[in-house]
């Protein structure tokens, strides 16, 4: 449930915010339309709907000074590429951690695949094994996220089994039914199957977003967030990435001229394309 204006609380919140993002991703997905049904088109939505849950979280003590706000998010594209075509992302959170005066920029990449809008043929008629071992030999911290037109079952079992144990994980609450959910592209290299990988070792998107990028656990940090990128924009080749930048607030640290500057790149106006994803979608409901 999205509770408004809150205090970020370290070992809480967490939680709620992985909750939250999973719940506003999955609305997303199934309100979207047919005419919309396309990586590009859901992640610009996704990212948005991120940026306002991330925007009403507050630092700790501080809700009325000028610079309260627990996160700062900015989005960037290629500079003269249209603004709807976004399939892969890359994510880039800043923060000072402790005993240090610098802030430190780590990176994630999302490999974003939608399923099929029909029920006929290949589930995910955008994946392709041979372009997947091509970037993760580039992109060390890969991810596939994946939009599922249907509920998906993702077991959160202790131990994945290849035998089809739903309804036993079920009696124990180690299911959960998605829309969003994500697989790791080293994994997927080897299973070569979507729905094979996301039933053994898929985890909520939400949970994936909180705890191992947003809170810096599982990013790149093996050089400078700008030479990452540039590595992965080759590796992509003729793809129009986006790339989000996060900047994590602290009590009395200002780290507000953080944010990720890359020539070639400008700022996506992320509010902007949230109304108009809006307004398209009420135009379509109402045709």
């Amino acid at each position: 449930m999205y509770l408004g204006r809150e205090e970020f609380d370290e070992l809480e919140t967490p939680s709620v915010l992985s909750n939250e993002i999973q719940e506003c991703v999955d609305s997303i997905i199934r309100e979207t339309h047919d005419v919309d049904w396309n990586e590009d088109s859901l992640t610009l939505g996704v990212i948005g709907g991120i940026r306002k849950i991330l925007s009403d979280y507050t630092i700790p003590y501080m809700d009325n000074a000028p610079f309260s706000n627990k996160f700062d998010v900015e989005a960037y594209k290629i500079t003269g590429k249209p603004e709807q075509s976004h399939g892969d992302i890359a994510v880039v959170v800043t923060r000072i951690f402790p005993n240090f005066k610098n802030p430190t920029s780590g990176v994630a990449f999302y490999e974003a695949k939608a399923s099929s809008n029909t029920n006929y043929g290949n589930r995910f008629p955008s994946f392709n094994v041979q372009q997947l071992r091509r970037l993760v030999t580039k992109t060390p911290r890969l991810t596939y996220l994946i939009y599922d037109r249907e509920n998906r079952q993702i077991g959160t079992s202790d131990w994945p089994s290849r035998i089809d144990t739903s309804d036993r994980m079920l009696d124990y609450g180690q299911t959960k039914t998605l829309r969003s959910y994500t697989v790791d592209a080293n994994l997927l290299k080897n299973i070569r199957d979507i729905d094979v990988a996301a039933g053994l070792y898929g985890k909520p998107f939400g949970e994936h977003f909180v705890k191992n990028v947003l809170s810096g656990r599982d990013l790149d940090y093996s050089a400078s967030a700008e030479k990452i990128i540039k590595k992965w924009i080759k590796a992509t080749k003729n793809s129009n990435p986006l790339i989000v930048s996060i900047s994590v607030h602290e009590p009395g640290v200002d780290i507000s001229a953080m944010q990720l500057t890359l020539p070639g790149f400008e700022k996506i106006n992320l509010a902007k394309i949230d109304e108009q994803v809006k307004i398209n979608n009420k135009s379509d409901s109402n045709s």
